[in-house]
């Protein structure tokens, strides 16, 4: 009982790599995209090649996103628990802000607004792989 105990423990602790380091893959990704508007010369180039960054990963970062939908509450420590909810969080509201932060510009171009629409629908998107 006791080595089964203890084997459950392990697993959880393997486990935990496993969310960590899809956290950090997909942190960085969000970092990146972000970025690439926040740098361009103007938002939207800048959500053009943010779109075009996504478009080429979102395969990848569904499937490893996908690879979390299957882990059972035992398999992960609270802790890893918690840190995956506040970093989707983090990422959502990053992504989210940007439509706040160029309100302004995409208020006077539709463009821009439906852009702005579509990066945060298609984002949003790679969520629900951890869900379905």
């Amino acid at each position: 009982m006791l080595a089964l105990a203890c084997a459950a423990l392990l697993a959880g602790c393997k486990k935990d790599a496993q969310v960590d380091s899809v956290l950090t893959e997909f942190d960085t990704f969000t970092k990146e995209m972000v970025a690439k508007i926040d740098s361009a010369p103007n938002p939207s180039a800048g959500v053009d090649a943010a779109q075009q960054f996504l478009d080429s990963r979102k395969a990848d970062l569904q499937a490893k996103l996908g690879t979390l939908k299957g882990l059972r509450g035992y398999e992960v420590s609270d802790e890893t628990k918690k840190k995956m909810m506040e970093s989707m969080t983090q990422n959502v509201m990053s992504v989210g802000k940007l439509k706040i932060k160029y309100m302004g510009m995409a208020m006077r171009d539709p463009a821009l607004n439906a852009k702005l629409d579509k990066l945060n629908t298609d984002y949003q998107s790679l969520l629900k792989s951890m869900g379905e």
